[in-house]
């Protein structure tokens, strides 16, 4: 009796798996090779951790990084919950409206608006760096923000908030004592996926940042153009295990608690 050949379908998972995993398996093996010139495996050692970790260059990238991703984090959870508040009490054409603007964020290639905000900056005389940098993070990280907040929003039931207002608390206490718990959840997802893409953008980082700042991806964009080696393989490494922690807690907390981060977890990186 002939054995049965593997299905087509089945070949091309292997083939699609193998083309997904295979590079990350390669970066994660020459981050931990001997061999300086990256030719054949003479052996393990944390040496490039060791070197990549002491290097002022490395250092100064990641605190720029550490930087940018907490300022446009914050100032797009503050956009993402003020725009899903307005949202939840707005007309149904208005949503429709903020919900257009919101996508076409994430729709727009990242090198257009990239583009468009350095010739804006080059054009008003504003200088170029972190500041910069931020701005044109937060355009796109807010938008998958505001969708998490706002798919929170959606689901939550007002009869506790309309309870404590009938009870006399102000707009404000109600949004603190009441909306804001409930939201938290939504919010940690959120930070957690806007701090991941910050992290890990290029394109808007390499345009606005000019001489002055320079965050860890693109100083890694640099070296990789001079020569490969296994200092880079390792912050790639370093990059990785940061993004997959990130991604894992906001995962965690999306599965623990509804937050509504189901649909931007499925969308998975932007499209560079």
């Amino acid at each position: 009796m002939s054995r049965r050949l593997p299905r087509p379908s089945v070949v091309f998972t292997i083939i699609v798996l193998l083309c997904l995993y295979a590079p990350i398996v390669i970066v994660v093996l020459y981050s931990v090779n001997k061999d300086e010139a990256l030719l054949h495996w003479e052996g393990f050692t944390w040496k490039w951790y060791s070197q990549a970790f002491h290097d002022d260059d490395v250092r100064k990238a990641f605190g720029v990084s550490i930087q940018v991703a907490i300022l446009s984090t914050l100032i797009s959870l503050v956009i993402a919950v003020t725009a899903g508040l307005w949202w939840r009490r707005a007309s149904r054409r208005a949503r429709r409206a903020v919900d257009g603007l919101t996508f076409s964020r994430i729709v727009l290639p990242e090198v257009v608006f990239a583009l468009g905000l350095f010739v804006l900056f080059r054009k008003l005389d504003i200088a170029l760096g972190v500041g910069a940098i931020v701005v044109g993070h937060v355009v796109f990280i807010s938008a998958y923000a505001t969708i998490i907040i706002q798919t929170r929003l959606a689901t939550m039931n007002d009869t506790l908030e309309e309870a404590a207002a009938d009870l006399g608390a102000s707009p404000w206490r109600v949004f603190r004592r009441v909306t804001l718990p409930a939201l938290a959840p939504a919010v940690a997802v959120a930070a957690l996926l806007s701090m991941t893409f910050s992290f890990d953008d290029v394109i808007a980082s390499q345009f606005l940042g000019g001489p002055n700042a320079q965050t860890l991806p693109v100083l890694v964009l640099g070296k990789i153009r001079l020569h490969l080696t296994p200092e880079v393989n390792a912050i790639g490494v370093g990059l990785m295990v940061i993004t997959l922690l990130s991604f894992t807690i906001a995962g965690l907390i999306a599965m623990l608690r509804p937050t509504g981060a189901g649909s931007v977890l499925g969308l998975g990186r932007r499209a560079r």
